[in-house]
């Protein structure tokens, strides 16, 4: 008989919220770490139960995450896809060295002509196609199609009806069980639909290869955005929230400059040895709104005399070594000329692997490390199970570390995250950077506060930026 545990975990694989997936995934994973063999088959016949491509690489995203292709056999795993697709067979040969036999004609094909749905049903796919799905699902085959001349939106809408038709799913509204009916906040879901939206899109892509539209190494770089889980995020805990982040929101406003300097101190007390903050994160927040304090490392040219708004933010790295996966080499672009700046620039950068799953977008969209391009050095991701960090010459360059601040499913619209964290750099780099630049370096503070007069107005955000 199967443990009622286990089987309680995979039910919640199938809960809308994306975070409640991903700690499924990671209890899932230590079991089996751990050697429990029940955990490994109650984990292939839930995957042997799907029959939407996107909940199939739900279970296999849990292997591929976590890297226990050691624990299966390939042939057990394979077998129990019953519904295969692009990304299923590229999760299957990331994981398994003899993989083999994944002929592209065991995808499934829905039939040609068009489903009948109700009239009430009809117009959905247009109307929730960049609600129930991020819009970069669309791009990707809008893009397709102008490269092609294949009607690839409207085979996208033709496998969508057919799954509406077979696997019927409600409208993509806010599931009001996990959010208290609090309409005054938001939450990143995972409804119903969004599985039927995924599913079609893969079979689309499947259809299209399989028609010789594209090429089979095409359709697996674009199955990729369906991505559940990324491999290095996923085993990247959360820290124990620091008691010196608690208890701000109640702070005057013009308490805020000398709180952001106590935070500062904090930070820098709780790096670790030869390490020294960049940037650091805090968020406090109760049902009447919340404060948001941003602190960053600039570096500002010699006689600057601007605000802190002039301030300009370095773009995005992302990581694009390993497709799926949090690691690899960056900083390998010619360095940036200190000599040429006219405004400040931040010393860290927001760093996200290319296709980041869709469990973790609410922790990889701010990851933040210093800049190997401003420090002139390339530098290897790496994801350790507590942190994020670079590692340049033999050492950590730069780590990132996160906690939740009192985590909800539902947050408030302009706040955007409740992930705290704390941005370090080597001090021995940061140290040599100051004596080698003829720049000054100074901490840039951002301060948000949302508040409202009662639970029935509108919330009021103000901002506020300051050099430091």
């Amino acid at each position: 008989m199967s443990n009622p545990a286990i089987l309680m975990l995979l039910e919640r694989l199938l809960w809308p919220i994306p975070r409640v997936r991903w700690e499924v995934g990671r209890s899932l994973a230590h079991l089996i770490r751990e050697g429990d063999r029940e955990a490994q088959h109650s984990l292939l016949n839930w995957i042997r139960d799907r029959q939407l491509e996107s909940e199939a690489v739900l279970g296999l995203g849990i292997i591929d995450a976590f890297d226990l292709g050691a624990y299966f056999e390939f042939a057990d795993v394979s077998k129990a896809i019953k519904a295969p697709s692009h990304l299923s067979d590229y999760l299957l040969k990331q994981n398994f060295k003899d993989a083999n036999g994944l002929s592209p004609f065991r995808y499934i094909v829905s039939p040609p002509e068009p489903a009948m749905l109700s009239r009430h049903e009809d117009t959905w796919f247009n109307r929730y196609r960049q609600r129930a799905v991020p819009p970069i699902f669309s791009v990707f085959l809008e893009r397709l199609q102008q490269s092609t001349g294949f009607p690839f939106l409207k085979r996208w809408e033709h496998d969508w009806r057919w799954f509406q038709a077979t696997h019927l799913r409600p409208e993509p509204e806010s599931p009001y069980f996990f959010s208290g009916h609090d309409r005054s906040r938001r939450g990143q879901f995972d409804p119903g639909q969004r599985e039927l939206y995924i599913s079609a899109y893969l079979r689309t892509l499947a259809f299209a290869s399989i028609k010789g539209v594209i090429s089979h190494d095409t359709a697996e770089y674009h199955a990729m955005v369906a991505l559940p889980m990324n491999r290095g995020l996923a085993d990247v805990e959360p820290i124990e929230r620091p008691d010196w982040t608690r208890n701000l929101i109640s702070c005057d406003a013009g308490q805020t400059k000398e709180l952001a300097q106590k935070l500062w101190t904090n930070a820098e007390a709780a790096a670790k040895f030869n390490e020294a903050p960049i940037a650091l994160k805090v968020v406090d927040s109760d049902k009447e709104g919340f404060i948001e304090f941003d602190l960053t490392l600039a570096i500002i040219p010699l006689g600057f005399t601007g605000s802190p708004e002039e301030t300009e933010a370095l773009n995005l790295i992302v990581a694009n070594e390993h497709h799926g996966e949090m690691a690899g080499l960056v900083g390998r672009k010619t360095g940036i000329d200190l000599l040429c700046i006219k405004r400040p620039h931040v010393m860290s950068r927001v760093v996200l692997p290319e296709f980041l799953g869709r469990v973790h977008v609410e922790m990889g969209s701010v990851i933040r490390l210093a800049s190997p391009y401003l420090f002139g050095t390339s530098a290897n991701i790496q994801c350790g199970c507590s942190d994020i960090h670079l590692e340049a010459r033999s050492e950590v360059f730069s780590r990132w570390i996160h906690w939740y601040a009192d985590w909800e499913p539902m947050i408030f619209p302009d706040l955007g995250s409740t992930i705290g964290s704390m941005t370090t750099i080597l001090k021995s780099s940061l140290d040599e950077f100051r004596s080698l630049h003829s720049v000054e370096i100074a901490r840039l503070v951002r301060v948000r506060r949302a508040t409202r007069h009662n639970s029935y107005s509108e919330f009021d955000v103000k901002v506020d930026a300051y050099w430091l």
